[in-house]
């Protein structure tokens, strides 16, 4: 079972993927959070294979949250989420760890499973 972790500012955002993500037969939303700062006290009780990170939120941004989540907790995959449509943001996940990115305009139930197995095994 892949563990995954939400991390969006948005509840409804959090619940409609919680839903998806928990009809998949291999993947289960283990918690939520709404900012960056709620991130690394749950890893710390509770340790997801994947976070899907969100860009934008209020407190501490998903880009700094990344970077955070990657120098305590290496063998977390993280995927980042953005419905801004700057390249750039893609390429600051990327270039900080993260394992995949999607965007939330043209992101799907199909490339969204798709990117959690692959990040998922990548070893």
């Amino acid at each position: 079972m892949i563990k995954v972790l939400l991390v969006d500012d948005y509840i409804i955002i959090r619940k409609a993927i919680k839903n998806i993500l928990n009809n998949q037969p291999k993947i289960q939303v283990i918690g939520e959070c709404s900012n960056g700062n709620e991130v690394i006290p749950f890893i710390e009780t509770q340790m997801p294979d994947i976070i899907l990170m969100d860009y934008q939120m209020p407190i501490l941004n998903g880009l700094e949250t990344t970077k955070l989540v990657r120098k305590y907790f290496p063998e977390i995959k993280i995927i980042g989420f953005s419905s801004a449509e700057d390249n750039s943001i893609k390429t600051a996940f990327l270039q900080n760890g993260a394992c995949g990115f999607l965007s939330k305009y043209d992101a799907n139930i199909d490339n969204l499973v798709r990117e959690i197995n692959n990040c998922y095994s990548i070893t």
